[in-house]
């Protein structure tokens, strides 16, 4: 089965939006993908709904618990600096650590590096036509 790493901004677009970000989430709660994540993870997407967002505590502690529970938690133990945007390195930390077969972001200072360690990086609308050549 796929293992993904979903970017911040794709689970905040799967949150706030339709579109790609929710249909590959709802792959991920369907479990036909893999969901790897870290706390790094985690605490950067409930920090931005929180400040961006002006998302109620509540919800922000049921999305940290919904996504603790559905997806596999890895804090790396190795730290990168690939890219300057220091979030960024943390989550292809938490690929590399989690043998990821792919990370999916809409950030763009990730999406011009293509891959990292042979891990692919690309926008939701890629994984959705993947998974829509696999059915």
């Amino acid at each position: 089965m796929l293992r993904v790493v979903f970017d911040s901004n794709v689970y905040i677009s799967a949150l706030l939006f339709d579109g790609p970000p929710r249909q590959i989430l709802a792959l991920a709660e369907k479990h036909k993908v893999i969901l790897i994540t870290s706390n790094d993870i985690i605490n950067e997407t409930a920090s931005k709904l929180r400040e961006k967002f002006s998302w109620p505590e509540h919800k922000i502690q049921q999305f940290v618990r919904q996504t603790s529970r559905l997806a596999e938690l890895y804090n790396p133990k190795v730290k990168l600096s690939v890219v300057k945007d220091e979030p960024d390195n943390r989550l292809l930390e938490c690929a590399v650590a989690g043998n990821a077969h792919i990370i999916i972001s809409g950030d763009n200072h990730l999406l011009r590096l293509k891959a990292y360690e042979n891990i692919p990086i690309q926008k939701p609308k890629y994984l959705t036509y993947l998974m829509e050549q696999k059915d």
